[in-house]
């Protein structure tokens, strides 16, 4: 679980984690491509969307905060250098190997299953850049290669926030606002560490009276859910979509739904197949969360 400076945890940072991952495999299950789309289902669909669109600005927000919740009033090279070598564990080995992982499988849908898979990428799958850089190759990712350029510039975040305080994040809210195609992590991310760096005893008295209780490793199954749904549900939309054919409104909900669920299931069992057999990999798998 989440912990402050003493070490008390945040079960309701799990438990909206949770809530954050839900919403994302939601998110993804979206039915495109398909013929016969009723407005019903359209407008449905465009309502699910809107809801699920602060799911990864709220992830960038609560990673900002617990980078920085225990920052010093001085952090000196030694906090971020820890913190940089930390990152290399709990997120940059993680992602190369879920994005190792979701190349393999495409190289096999490729070679045995095009149908099943094809159609995403082109031909960047070969190229090695994109497979772990500017795409990546699972495509969900872009939140994690984006998270880990935001702890490499952790400290000029800090300088930052320390200096220009809450002036500063509105400055950034309105670059985020105006300019199209500005990175999420200028803002949320940033917002997490202002909330941490110049708001941390009122955030963690806060959090402290909030009481609720989050699932076993809810930390764990979100990341490992995070990192390793896409493949399957892109897969899933297009077996469910070829033997379904929904057309009408209640046929088009129930592949949605099912195309989640599916995800949720084979991605969770296998989650706890591996914790059970191979914990340490799956440790290192989720970065060491277990």
């Amino acid at each position: 679980m989440s912990k402050n400076q003493t070490g008390q945890r945040y079960p309701f940072i799990d438990l909206l984690k949770v809530i954050l991952t839900l919403g994302i495999v939601f998110r993804h299950a979206e039915l495109v491509g398909l013929e016969g789309r009723s407005e019903t289902f359209d407008l449905l669909s465009r309502g699910m969307m809107l809801i699920t669109e602060v799911c990864v600005p709220l992830f960038f927000v609560l990673s900002g905060f617990l980078y920085f919740r225990n920052v010093p009033k001085n952090p000196g090279v030694d906090f971020f250098w820890g913190k940089t070598r930390s990152r290399i564990f709990s997120l940059l080995i993680p992602y190369l190997i879920a994005n190792t992982v979701a190349f393999v499988c495409y190289w096999l849908a490729h070679r045995f299953a095009p149908g099943m898979i094809s159609g995403f990428f082109g031909d960047n799958w070969r190229n090695p850049i994109y497979i772990f850089c500017t795409g990546p190759i699972n495509m969900s990712l872009w939140f994690i290669r984006d998270l880990i350029i935001a702890c490499l510039v952790a400290p000029l975040i800090w300088i930052f926030v320390r200096y220009t305080r809450i002036w500063g994040v509105l400055a950034l809210a309105a670059v985020w606002f105006f300019v199209a195609g500005s990175p999420f992590y200028n803002l949320w991310f940033t917002l997490g560490a202002w909330a941490a760096v110049c708001q941390g005893e009122n955030a963690d008295r806060l959090l402290s009276k909030i009481h609720c209780r989050a699932p076993l490793h809810a930390a764990a199954w979100c990341f490992f859910v995070y990192l390793y749904h896409y493949i399957p549900i892109i897969s899933l939309k297009k077996l469910l979509g070829a033997a379904f054919n929904p057309t009408g409104t209640l046929a088009l909900i129930g592949t949605y739904l099912l195309t989640a669920i599916l995800t949720l299931g084979l991605v969770t069992g296998l989650f706890f197949l591996l914790k059970k057999f191979f914990p340490r990999l799956t440790g290192i798998l989720v970065g060491g969360k277990l």
